[in-house]
């Protein structure tokens, strides 16, 4: 949640305008509409076309804050930081008020980890030096993004009603669920529907944080009526495809994008959102050739390889998903999503002392990272000399989260392989406990029962697991010893005609 908040705020940033007012004393007379322009199109996304020409301007004016302020922006939309801080820090030392560049190295100062410096470098801008509103903006927009949403809002708070009831909205939205304020946000909906009904743009950001804070309904509802004013805006409807895809709404999904390809028929985000789509119908060989094509048109694109590596694990594909997370955990090596994904699919590509490496290496970064002590736990499991060390992990998974569902269960399985009959049932009867329609779980308990000649509580949970997972081979197998234990002869047979029909077909079998 946390990451995805980050990045929808990361977008409000970027959405910004560039066109400050620049307060400095200037050893050299600047082209005044040479910076216009290149202001103009690094706002319209033209980056690749101006970097050269904005270069060769900066090495011109070495010492002008304002053109080197704008390579900055490049650098820092190019996602180099390094070169971005430091190009922020040279214009800090020209021009030691520059708000805006204060600003914009307190963003990057934060998403590099470095949270505490991005604080300072914000409590040191003097509010007299926010002499523009899209400064004051930019810096409502930083607040939040470093987790001060109370400091967000007063800053909002300071900017023109006409500001406050449009381009502020999705800050002050996304500032009220940051503070759980659940009813606030709701207050907002008629000024966002208002708002937004001439301004996609403003619609699907608003419609963005509206779904962050889990009000799926309502963004689907507010990205309709904007579709309605605004049939061909290629964003809005893949935006509002991706959101129906996640209420499960598939057939208007592939509709909206549908219509989005015709506008756009290579474009990564459609691509993307339709990759999403196939994922959500379980068709993860499709949606692995969607999130091919999405790569080749935006190689380097965090989410894209991240769902890539997902959905090759899926499509049991996994030397192709460590490849995507190896691109992810060279770009950040401490980074927890990519080292866990690097993690999981090294233990699925069965390439043990690489995922071990990456694991415990999250685990001592994170040590309360639950999906990456899991995973540990599995790669420990998974190498016969490391019992002891996989169930002291699965533990220590537990003791970060009592109701890690999978922690118990793997924790069963690993006492009912050892035949240490008592405590996987009591382990897997906490599992069905916290998760009753866990098919697997019910199956493995079912057995377990059988075992200790629990034949009528091993009934009761074998009919519900089969219920569940009727293509589950195993499944069936144990009810075919259940039914012939309790004399059941005419099941037995279904059953076990079931199971050999399943197991020769490719059936899951345990």
């Amino acid at each position: 949640m946390f990451r995805k908040r980050l990045y929808l705020i990361l977008i409000f940033c970027l959405a910004l305008p560039l066109g400050f007012t620049f307060a400095f004393a200037q050893n050299k007379q600047v082209d005044k509409n040479a910076v216009a322009r290149f202001e103009k199109s690094i706002e319209q996304g033209k980056i690749e076309e101006i970097e050269r020409a904005l270069l060769n301007f900066a090495v011109a004016n070495p010492n002008n804050p304002q053109v080197l302020e704008l390579l900055a922006k490049v650098r820092y939309l190019q996602n180099r930081l390094s070169e971005a801080t430091a190009l922020y820090r040279r214009v800090l030392t020209l021009d030691a008020n520059s708000a805006s560049a204060k600003i914009n190295l307190a963003r990057i100062l934060f998403v590099s980890g470095q949270a505490d410096e991005a604080q300072r470098m914000l409590g040191d801008i003097a509010g007299d030096a926010l002499f523009s509103q899209a400064l004051r903006l930019n810096l409502a927009t930083t607040f939040l993004l470093i987790g001060e949403p109370q400091k967000a809002l007063e800053a909002t708070e300071k900017l023109p009603l006409k500001i406050k009831n449009a381009d502020a909205l999705p800050i002050i939205a996304a500032s009220y669920s940051a503070l759980k304020s659940e009813q606030k946000l709701r207050d907002l909906l008629p000024l966002i529907k208002r708002a937004a009904a001439s301004n996609p743009s403003l619609a699907a950001r608003c419609a963005e944080v509206l779904q962050n804070a889990g009000l799926n309904k309502e963004a689907i509802i507010l990205l309709r009526s904007t579709l309605a004013a605004a049939p061909n805006n290629f964003n809005v409807l893949v935006l509002l495809g991706r959101f129906e895809i996640g209420a499960k709404e598939f057939a208007p999904a592939k509709q909206h994008l549908n219509r989005a390809a015709k506008l756009q028929p290579r474009s990564a985000r459609l691509f993307f959102a339709q990759a999403l789509l196939e994922e959500a119908q379980e068709n993860s060989l499709a949606a692995l050739e969607l999130l091919k094509q999405a790569r080749q048109l935006a190689p380097d694109s965090p989410e894209i390889l991240s769902q890539y590596v997902i959905t090759a694990m899926r499509a049991n594909q996994s030397r192709a998903a460590v490849e995507a997370a190896q691109i992810l955990a060279e770009s950040k090596p401490d980074e927890p999503e990519y080292l866990y994904l690097l993690g999981a699919a090294s233990l699925q590509n069965g390439n043990i002392s690489q995922a071990q490496h990456n694991l415990q290496r999250l685990f001592e970064l994170h040590p309360t990272h639950s999906r990456g002590c899991l995973a540990l736990g599995l790669t420990l499991a998974a190498q016969s000399n490391q019992l002891e060390n996989a169930r002291r992990q699965l533990l220590r998974c537990i003791e970060i989260d009592a109701n890690n569902v999978e922690a118990k269960y793997q924790l069963g399985l690993s006492y009912k392989t050892q035949g240490e009959t008592a405590k996987a049932i009591g382990y897997l009867e906490e599992t069905v406990k916290l998760v009753p329609d866990y098919a697997l779980a019910l199956r493995d308990l079912g057995a377990l029962y059988l075992q200790s000649s629990a034949e009528r509580q091993a009934r009761v949970v074998l009919e519900k697991a089969v219920a569940l997972a009727p293509n589950d081979a195993d499944t069936h197998f144990q009810l075919s010893r259940l039914y012939n234990l309790i004399g059941e002869s005419v099941l037995a047979k279904k059953h076990l005609e079931m199971f050999q029909k399943l197991r020769s077909s490719g059936g899951n079998l345990r």
